[in-house]
Formats: structure tokens, sequence, C-alpha cells
């Protein structure tokens, strides 16, 4: 993110990072004193007793505005696209998250390595979070890697839109292991009978886009997290109804 900052921002930021290496900080917890700033911020974790960590108005003044910054680049980067199932998001498409590739909870290093971060929908970040990234055990990833060098999105899986006035289809061609690997692990079935279903069905698709709207709240705590795999099981089983 250095690229993208003033000196002084990367005063701040650095603040950050060396919080981390220090391992005050753990990766998830720096990430969501920067995504979510406030001046003073507390945090339990492994640690024996909660401990405080205090920030000055112009550091949480610098991560709101490097946050929109970073957001905007990597929306631009991607097309408005997510980098998984290229659904698009943004205000006229899903929700999204600026998603870390490699997860910060076991690199966290990376953390604010713009490198490392992509548009990843609520669908896709949920599914990768359980299922990909809570398995990792090293930097190479079974299924596909937005962020890797000369990546080909067709090279690993085609994305077929059919649409009429009354109906509309998607579906997902892997032509890889990794593509395979990413249709299965990130529930792409599910993607492909949703579109299927609010193409014909106006107030599924309006059950869907709050379902999936609800899912992005508060997924920097552990209850948001709890809630939010709460409504993708209850999205999933709506979707897979006979």
């Amino acid at each position: 993110m250095n690229s993208l900052c003033t000196d002084e921002q990367k005063k701040h930021l650095l603040k950050l990072t060396t919080l981390v290496s220090d391992k005050r900080l753990s990766g998830q917890e720096a990430w969501s004193a920067f995504s979510k700033p406030e001046k003073s911020k507390k945090f339990k974790g492994k640690r024996p007793e909660t401990e405080r960590f205090t920030f000055a108005e112009a550091e949480v003044r610098t991560y709101k505005d490097l946050r929109q910054i970073v957001q905007n680049k990597l929306f631009e980067r991607c097309g408005g696209s997510c980098s998984y199932c290229r659904r698009a998001v943004g205000h006229y498409g899903w929700a999204w998250h600026i998603e870390h590739v490699l997860p910060k909870s076991k690199y966290p290093a990376k953390t604010f390595l713009l490198s490392n971060l992509t548009v990843g929908c609520v669908h896709c970040n949920m599914w990768k979070g359980s299922r990909v990234d809570k398995q990792l055990r090293t930097q190479k990833l079974p299924i596909i890697n937005p962020v890797e060098l000369n990546f080909q999105y067709s090279k690993h899986l085609n994305f077929v839109q059919i649409g009429t006035e009354s109906l509309s289809f998607a579906k997902y061609l892997p032509r890889t292991a990794e593509g395979r690997e990413t249709y299965e692990l990130l529930s792409f079935k599910e993607l492909e009978r949703a579109h299927a279903i609010n193409g014909v069905d106006g107030s599924a698709a309006a059950l869907h886009e709050r379902i999936t709207r609800g899912m992005q709240i508060g997924l920097g705590t552990e209850e948001g997290r709890q809630l939010a795999a709460l409504l993708q099981r209850l999205k999933t089983s709506i979707y897979n109804l006979p």
C-alpha cells in the first residue's frame, strides 16, 4: 500500500505493520484497526488480558482515507467484478470485500501488501475463508490465484451468461485443476442455480440480495462471522431446494 501513500500516511501505516512484525497485533487485528479505525481499539485474541491500542486523530484519518483509496484501486483493477466468480460487485452488483488472497491470519506480513489484495464478493469470501484459508499450509493455493504473475482467468475457467427477457442462465466451465477446485470449493454450482432462479423469480432475487447484504455486516467480529455463516447456510438451503 505504500505506493498509494503520502509520506505522512506511510508513517501511519508503518505503525500497524510494525505492530504486526513485533507480534503485538495479529494480521486480523491490524486489519481491523485499519478498516474500522478508532482512536482506541481493544483486542483480546490469545492474550491473557485485553490490551488497548491508541491511535492519533491523524492516524485514524489516514486509515479511513487510505482504505477508500485501496478500494477504488482494486475496484478499477478488477473491472468491478469478483476476482473468483467474475460477477459484478458494487453499487449495481453484489456486496464485496477487500480480499486477502493469502490469508492475513496465516501470513500477517502480507496484510498490507497491495499485491496480496483483490476484490472478493461475499459469497466467494465466505467459502474461501472456511474451505481454503483454514486448510492452507503453504502459499500455493488449491484454487485460482488472481494476483499471481501473468494470471489469466480464461485459462482456468470460462464464465458464460445467457439471458432473454424472461430467463437468465450462468455456467462455469473449469479448464484446469485450479479451476475445478475453485468451482467445487467456492460452490459455483450454487451460483449457477441462484442465477437461474433469480432470473425467473423476482421475490427470490430480492431475498437473495437481502441475505447477501446481511452477510457482510459485522464480519470483523467472531459473532458477526457466525451470523454470516448462518446466513450462508440459509442461502445454500434455499437454492438447493428441489
